[in-house]
């Protein structure tokens, strides 16, 4: 077992002002941490957060399970795969940690209408407080309609929203399925966030990237944006961070998924803070803001991770490497800060 637990300072840079326009936010490590949940001998099980991943088909059954699993190594009690039957036996195998439910159907795959499989996701829906959708998604038509109610039917349940992966597309080619929704983080690399801002009518390469993710941002009006890359940028349209925390240099396959899975794990616990399911001591309040913190506090925890797995597997550094650093990465970056962050 690793080991090492040396912890390491955040460093998070603040991009340009676009026209004096942009209100600057540095987070602070104890405002991140008020979205962490105190443990404590009386909490129940799901009180930690109770979170899903959308997503899964034959091609690709390790993407949604990297989210899901992510989750619970950060700290969420329960999580759901929802993916598609032919996923389903193949994810189930991965750990039995992971609650698996095939309920999407492809084209070639039509045994269950699309009401049915809307009905059965809803009912998920309704246990969570968070949920992601994209990871290992495919292309297939039937998948990407149900997707497309899945997400129509958590924004009408004002439930966060993680948008990866293959389910970009769907706001490539139909934007409004997700703008306007200020409880969404969306997390493109680089070829898609060059389509999404084609999609949007925005050149993707002629100003700083983080001035175009601005105006990508603003273009949605509501969800926050966080473009991966050598310095993730994370913007709502109105504050940026920027955090360059120190990666590995091995760029695997997964390693967004995680990503993914930890913004969902914060997002979760936002929805609860945001709730009163627990108090802080420290003096920032984020409830408005919890997309931008969330998304923050994710990027610096993966790419910790992924320094702490290329530390310790250089070139032969996997997906699954990183994930298993991702609980040394969070008490690295939180374990004392919880101490001085106590309860009401």
């Amino acid at each position: 077992m690793n080991v090492f637990r040396r912890t390491f300072t955040s460093v998070s840079f603040i991009a340009p002002i676009i026209a004096g326009k942009m209100n600057n936010l540095q987070p602070r490590l104890q405002t991140l941490a008020q979205l962490i949940p105190p443990l404590t001998a009386s909490m129940h099980k799901g009180e930690c957060g109770r979170v899903a991943a959308i997503g899964g088909c034959e091609e690709y059954t390790g993407a949604p399970y990297f989210v899901a699993y992510t989750a619970l190594r950060l700290g969420t009690d329960i999580a759901y795969v929802i993916c598609e039957k032919d996923a389903g036996t193949v994810i189930k195998s991965y750990s039995p940690d992971v609650i698996v439910a095939p309920y999407l159907r492809s084209v070639d795959n039509p045994d269950r209408t699309l009401d049915d499989v809307q009905s059965k996701i809803e009912r998920v829906l309704d246990k969570v407080h968070a949920v992601s959708v994209g990871s290992g998604l495919g292309t297939d038509t039937n998948i990407a309609e149900s997707v497309r109610r899945a997400i129509s039917a958590a924004r009408e349940r004002k439930l966060p929203i993680v948008v990866d992966a293959d389910a970009l597309a769907l706001v490539c080619d139909t934007p409004d399925v997700i703008s306007g929704y200020t409880n969404a983080v969306l997390t493109p690399n680089a070829p898609e966030f060059a389509r999404l801002c084609t999609a949007l009518g925005i050149p993707p390469d002629q100003q700083p990237i983080d001035q175009t993710a601005q105006l990508v941002a603003t273009k949605l009006n509501g969800p926050t944006l966080l473009v991966k890359g050598p310095r993730d940028i994370i913007t709502d349209g109105h504050s940026i961070f920027v955090c360059d925390e120190t990666s590995g240099l091995r760029r695997c396959g997964g390693q967004g998924d995680m990503l993914s899975g930890a913004i969902l794990t914060f997002l979760a616990w936002g929805q609860l803070y945001k709730r009163g399911a627990w108090k802080s001591t420290a003096r920032d309040s984020i409830h408005k803001s919890v997309p931008m913190h969330a998304a923050y506090a994710a990027s610096m925890l993966t790419r910790h991770a992924s320094y702490l797995a290329y530390e310790e597997c250089s070139r032969a550094t996997m997906s699954s490497s990183v994930l298993e650093q991702m609980d040394i990465s969070f008490d690295n970056k939180f374990e004392e800060i919880l101490k001085a962050v106590k309860p009401k």
